[in-house]
């Protein structure tokens, strides 16, 4: 009730504020014959607030989409490929070798699905070395090309 009450009110302020300006305005074209119509319309008090509010939608969600892939989506593979090591690890020690595959790794697990990507949405890197007794899982990183610094892979 109470937001509905200062809702209604900071819209009718701001009518009082466009029909203010369009006064001046008015007042301005009629002392000196020059329309003015940008100045009348485009400029009114609403339309600059929406505006403002626009700009900081547009800046605020620019900045969480280059933080999230800067710093959450690293972070977020980072982890995902210590579980998939982990898991790798677990596997050798029931089976007594590496899983040839990711598929091997990710078995039948609904739950380790979404180990296919990383958090870019790009396919992992998985290979088994040294005659199946080390292994590597690598991500494509930021940039989506393999081989380059931005990479990250396990250890």
């Amino acid at each position: 009730m109470l937001e509905f009450i200062i809702t209604t009110l900071a819209e009718i302020g701001l009518l009082r504020e466009d029909f203010k300006h369009q006064k001046r305005i008015r007042a301005k074209e009629k002392q000196d014959g020059v329309k003015r119509p940008f100045q009348k319309y485009a400029l009114q008090p609403s339309v600059l607030l929406f505006l403002c509010c626009f700009v900081l939608v547009v800046a605020s969600s620019q900045l969480f989409f280059t933080y999230q892939r800067k710093f959450v989506f690293p972070k977020k593979t980072k982890k995902e490929i210590a579980e998939m090591s982990a898991r790798a690890e677990s596997y050798k020690s029931h089976f007594g070798k590496y899983p040839a595959t990711i598929n091997e790794l990710i078995a039948n697990s609904p739950m380790r699905q979404s180990w296919k990507t990383d958090a870019w949405d790009r396919p992992y890197q998985y290979i088994v070395t040294n005659n199946g007794n080390k292994f590597i899982i690598i991500s494509a990183g930021p940039d989506g090309k393999f081989n380059t610094n931005d990479d990250i892979a396990s250890k």
